[in-house]
């Protein structure tokens, strides 16, 4: 399905304004996500890189999910082992994203 200028612009709003709530809310409680919640913010920031929006709003969902929900499944596939990024790191990754920066 092929989703017209107007649809899409929306859906990349739309996935904008949920990623900001999410890491305005580790921003308030001064906590960075954990390893999980990290590696799919960070899927969910490339998916909006690639103008992926539906890819980017599953990641997310998967980021949002409370420890004791996640399946063991989705648990598997999250790499550990490597120093957790802050929220502030999250933060400039989200803005170059958004400004249209590829670095």
């Amino acid at each position: 399905m092929t989703l017209t200028p107007d649809a899409l612009a929306a859906a990349r709003r739309h996935l904008e304004a949920r990623i900001e709530a999410f890491i305005a809310g580790h921003e308030a409680t001064g906590q960075p996500p954990d390893y999980f919640a990290g590696e799919y913010l960070v899927r969910a920031l490339a998916s909006l890189k690639a103008g992926d929006h539906a890819a980017g709003e599953a990641c997310l969902r998967l980021a949002e999910t409370p420890a004791d929900s996640r399946s063991l499944q989705d648990m598997a596939s999250v790499p550990t082992g490597y120093a957790l990024l802050s929220t502030a790191e999250h933060r400039m990754s989200f803005e170059r994203i958004k400004s249209g920066q590829l670095r």
